[in-house]
């Protein structure tokens, strides 16, 4: 039962030219998925936070009356409907477009 495991790993050890470009491109990968996918949060003005909310109303039919801001030190990052909802206002780490 086991053999068979035993012999694909050792053919796997015993072709280094195979498993060491995979393993350089699987942390390359996980590299890149890390700076893409890792986000850090944006201050919002209220004006923007006002306009979110009602976005949010609108496209959402919630029938709420308000919301409150969430702060993370002295800065609005997003805020929190009466309804439940929830808005942080992320931005990616690495940003190749502007």
């Amino acid at each position: 039962m086991f053999q068979a495991l035993f012999s694909a790993v050792e053919a796997v050890f015993s072709h280094p030219e195979f498993l060491v470009p995979t393993m350089w491109v699987a942390l390359g990968c996980t590299i890149a998925w890390y700076l893409l996918s890792a986000k850090r949060w944006h201050a919002i003005s209220r004006t923007e936070l006002q306009m979110l909310w009602k976005t949010h109303k609108q496209f959402t039919r919630c029938t709420s009356k308000g919301f409150e801001p969430i702060h993370k030190g002295k800065k609005i990052v997003g805020y929190k409907c009466h309804c439940g909802h929830e808005h942080i206002q992320e931005k990616p780490l690495i940003n190749f477009g502007a």
